[in-house]
């Protein structure tokens, strides 16, 4: 009987992370185009300052309200939750 209560308690556990943890933010892969069409302008966007390589892309981040995104070239790269 105790096995199971601590069971049910981790899989509740794990159920709330789970919600947060995936929110609907833009996934790894997504055009910058497809970003912009499900969540809007974002609020401020960054690029990398200095002269960029052919085989170092440039970085571009998108600043949204709780979360920004981080583009090389045109694709999400990473996607970061304040």
């Amino acid at each position: 009987m105790r096995l199971s209560k601590w069971f049910s308690a981790v899989l509740l556990a794990m159920a709330f992370f789970a919600n947060t943890a995936f929110a609907d933010y833009p996934s790894r892969g997504m055009s910058m185009n497809g970003v912009k069409a499900q969540y809007g302008e974002p609020q401020s966007v960054r690029q990398s300052a200095d002269p960029v390589k052919k085989r170092w892309p440039r970085i571009t981040v998108w600043q949204y309200g709780t979360f920004s995104v981080y583009f090389e070239r045109h694709t999400v790269l990473h996607t970061v939750v304040h």
